[in-house]
């Protein structure tokens, strides 16, 4: 293979990135596109969260908040704990599930 061939090719797809990107600037700098990308990503965080078994946090508060406004809401790390705890019980010795 003729290398002074493959070098142009390389050189002539790097323009057209280089010109692909610039011709959608207004579409990768507009703030609306990250607040979705933002959106998207809290919504995956909150997925893979429920997937390992520890429920997301903002939906417990939102939820005692509508249902329960007399209580008050645990602060996170008490929650993430109780959330532990409930998952892989271990007090009195009977542990159902394995935490490994």
């Amino acid at each position: 293979m003729n290398f002074k061939i493959a070098r142009q090719g390389k050189l002539v797809i790097v323009r057209m990135i280089k010109f692909t990107i610039m011709s959608q600037k207004h579409l990768i700098f507009n703030t609306q596109n990250w607040k979705r990308v933002a959106t998207l990503w809290r919504h995956l965080q909150q997925s893979f969260r429920l997937m390992v078994g520890v429920p997301d946090y903002q939906t417990y508060v939102t939820h005692m908040r509508e249902h329960h406004p007399d209580l008050t809401p645990m602060d996170e790390k008490t929650f993430f704990r109780y959330c532990v705890d409930a998952r892989y019980p271990s007090a009195g010795g009977t542990m159902k599930k394995c935490p490994c």
